[in-house]
């Protein structure tokens, strides 16, 4: 990447329906492989399990909420990174546990969401008493 080539840094929710019995972290680290690894427009992606979020229901897929940051060089379009995203995400899902996977990303969150889920990328602040 030129030094002189601006990046952007986009914030999003991405919701990921699993086959049953795939863990968080192995999903979270398929996701940051594949979105890594792309070729076309490699992104720095950070992922998070969102907070109060985890495998419901009990039978059926595991569902699965995380926050992103993702990171690439150029202009970028949310709409389109959306699509981009859940594509790679739904084809990593896939070629990993072998069966159908969702996934759905929003780009478009409010101000009150996107305070929210910072702290779940962040951690809650620290007070001094």
């Amino acid at each position: 990447m030129d030094s002189t080539e601006q990046t952007n840094a986009v914030m999003a929710v991405v919701r990921v329906e699993a086959p049953a019995g795939a863990s968080a972290d192995v999903v979270e680290a398929e996701l940051t492989r594949a979105l890594h690894a792309r070729q076309k427009r490699p992104m720095t992606v950070e992922l998070s399990l969102a907070d109060g979020t985890g495998p419901w229901p009990r039978r059926g897929p595991c569902r699965y909420a995380f926050v992103a940051v993702l990171t690439m060089a150029g202009r970028t379009i949310p709409k389109r990174l959306a699509h981009r995203v859940e594509k790679t995400a739904r084809k990593a899902i896939e070629q990993r546990f072998g069966r159908p996977a969702r996934a759905e990303v929003r780009t478009e969150i409010t101000d009150a969401e996107a305070g929210a889920y910072w702290y779940s990328l962040r951690g809650t602040p620290h007070r001094q008493f």
